[in-house]
């Protein structure tokens, strides 16, 4: 009963996308800028040293530019700000007492990321992605580490240069001085678009 909402704004989505005027694909370059809201798969994880770390969800900037190939297939090149946050939990004792004491703090990871990829439009305004890249270290709790990312999208056109993309896409990768493993991410994207 209470998925029933969220099949409805689904169908009307997807009717929308699908009933739009506008082609996203042919051989337009653009440039798109937007945000994303950044959900952590690894939420709850422990270092090498025993501590645990919880990621906590985020937000990013971007700024892709999008060459074409060909009409269905487009190059990109993508850039932005990404910034996440954890809460480190330590456990301090105390010689005498034996006492365990609770220290949380809040880190904050701030990466550049800059990617590059491909862009498939498999219908009218809907496509399926694919990049990789670097991800540098802007702040001293963040790594310089190696990132790929895939996902899936449409562009709702809003005139004959301008659009709204929205995508959601599974990114791997992301590496802070607390954890030295890759962090998994899902990041809901929603960009302007100028097609020239």
């Amino acid at each position: 009963m209470t998925n029933k909402p969220i099949r409805i704004t689904f169908i009307l989505l997807f009717t929308v996308f699908s009933f739009a005027a506008k082609a996203q694909r042919g051989k337009q370059t653009s440039l798109s800028i937007g945000s994303g809201i950044i959900a952590p798969l690894n939420m709850n994880n422990r270092n090498d040293s025993g501590t645990d770390i919880n990621i906590n969800s985020g937000f990013s900037i971007n700024l892709t530019m999008e060459k074409p190939i060909t009409e269905t297939l487009h190059f990109t090149a993508a850039t932005g700000l990404v910034f996440t946050e954890s809460n480190a939990d330590y456990l301090f004792s105390s010689s005498s007492s034996n006492v365990f004491y609770d220290n949380s703090y809040h880190n904050l990871y701030v990466y550049l990321p800059v990617t590059a990829g491909l862009k498939y439009y498999w219908a009218k305004h809907f496509y399926v992605n694919a990049e990789a890249g670097s991800a540098f270290s802007i702040n001293s709790r963040a790594r310089t580490s190696f990132i790929y990312a895939g996902g899936a999208g449409a562009v709702v056109p809003i005139g004959p240069h301008h659009g709204l993309d929205f995508g959601l896409q599974f990114e791997r990768g992301y590496k802070n001085t607390d954890y030295d493993h890759a962090i998994s991410q899902l990041v809901l994207n929603v960009a302007y678009k100028y097609r020239f």
